[in-house]
């Protein structure tokens, strides 16, 4: 059960990676998607520095946590609304889904990744953005 947690962990976070747009030559072949993904990384690494994306990569995978941000806000709107019908649910799933962020940005990612606290904390607010304006403006 464990590891099968951990590979769908995994899928999810490397969605961004896998439907990487932007194409690049490779050998001498156009790529898309993953490869192309890692082959930008490894520019940006040897322009920047280790954990440094510079700021294209960087706003590619923040438009992700903000994408991340709204499906889980419909879908916890849909789930507190629908099957619970308690407003005071949809309070509860925000604040799970904040302390199992602000878990995994700042132990999962910079244990087992190396990543910095000011990505961290970057990545943090392009997730609780939406769902702090949804808050104040929705609720």
């Amino acid at each position: 059960m464990h590891k099968a947690l951990v590979n769908m962990y995994l899928y999810i976070v490397t969605i961004p990676d896998r439907l990487y747009p932007f194409k690049c030559q490779i050998e001498g072949r156009w790529v898309r998607g993953r490869r192309s993904y890692e082959q930008a990384v490894n520019q940006a690494i040897q322009t920047y520095g280790l954990h440094r994306l510079g700021y294209k990569l960087m706003i590619y995978r923040q438009a992700f946590h903000f994408l991340g941000s709204v499906l889980f806000i419909v879908a916890a709107t849909i789930v507190s609304q629908e099957f619970i019908s308690s407003e005071r649910a949809l309070y509860v799933l925000f604040c799970a889904a904040i302390i199992a962020l602000a878990f995994q940005e700042f132990y999962v990612h910079p244990r087992f990744y190396g990543q910095r606290a000011r990505k961290g904390v970057i990545d943090l607010l392009a997730w609780v953005t939406p769902m702090a304006l949804y808050f104040f403006f929705f609720l």
